[in-house]
């Protein structure tokens, strides 16, 4: 039974880990790439924001994601280093990127549908296949 306790401590220790991310922004390298600026953002979108959203992966399994991104002014040019875990963890992509940055909104390309927004005074993350936006808070790191 103790074996058993410890294994289960482990595992749970194990998958909160890989879910949360918990990867600290304050040591990024420098920005290799820059975000096309059609208008300023807003300033409520720049800094640090996290975030975390279940959607089905399939009719029996949810799918835990955790995401978090930076927005910076670097040398008169925004920066968007952005973060991501799904499938629980499992798979995860971090990187500089280029997306598009409209005033209250940042946009990826391609057809995932990926859009961070300004809604009142809050911050929101939607993807496709997500029901209803996720709300995001602010990290002081």
């Amino acid at each position: 039974m103790k074996k058993l306790i410890i294994f289960l401590i482990f595992l749970l220790t194990f998958v909160g880990c890989g879910i949360k991310g918990g990867k600290s922004f304050s040591d990024l390298e420098q920005p290799d790439v820059f975000c096309e600026v059609i208008q300023k953002p807003d300033p409520l979108l720049m800094g640090t924001w996290e975030g975390r959203y279940t959607r089905a992966a399939d009719v029996a399994k949810m799918d835990k994601n955790y995401i978090k991104y930076r927005l910076i002014e670097y040398d008169g040019k925004y920066a968007l280093y952005f973060y991501r875990t799904w499938q629980s963890g499992q798979k995860k992509v971090k990187q500089w990127k280029k997306w598009t940055i409209n005033g209250q909104e940042i946009s990826a390309p391609g057809g995932y549908g990926v859009r961070i927004f300004v809604r009142g005074s809050d911050v929101y993350f939607a993807i496709r296949e997500l029901k209803e936006p996720a709300k995001m808070s602010r990290i002081v790191e």
